[in-house]
């Protein structure tokens, strides 16, 4: 009987934990500064097109690429996609947040139509 009581307050206990965790699955975020950026696993195509130097073709070649390879670890994974130059790669100037996801910033009064708002939120996981 004590066993199924420890067992069951540890279940409970997890649980718990696991409501308080953030669901960090969302394509768009706000970084410090309240920048927005995207993440280029998550983000749809026109999300990406907003960065500089990501044009709407180079947009849609990133997100088949990464349906195609899977997602990008670092930064530097951009530069395997086709289109994607030295020179392109630092004019996108994508980063490398704290939790090990890659973005890039949309460029400053960039405009996501009202259908894309959804995506802007955190998911409710």
């Amino acid at each position: 009987m004590k066993d199924k009581k420890i067992t069951l307050w540890l279940a409970v206990a997890l649980f718990a934990l696991a409501l308080t965790v953030p669901c960090t699955a969302f394509a768009a975020h706000e970084g410090g500064l309240g920048i927005k950026k995207y993440d280029v696993n998550l983000a749809s195509a026109k999300q990406l097109a907003t960065a500089p130097g990501i044009t709407d073709e180079l947009a849609q070649a990133i997100v088949d690429f990464r349906e195609k390879s899977g997602f990008f670890k670092s930064p530097e994974d951009l530069l395997k996609v086709p289109g994607i130059t030295e020179d392109v790669y630092k004019e996108i100037n994508p980063q490398q947040g704290a939790e090990g996801d890659v973005y890039v910033v949309p460029e400053e009064g960039a405009e996501i139509e009202e259908e894309e708002e959804a995506i802007l939120a955190p998911s409710k996981c």
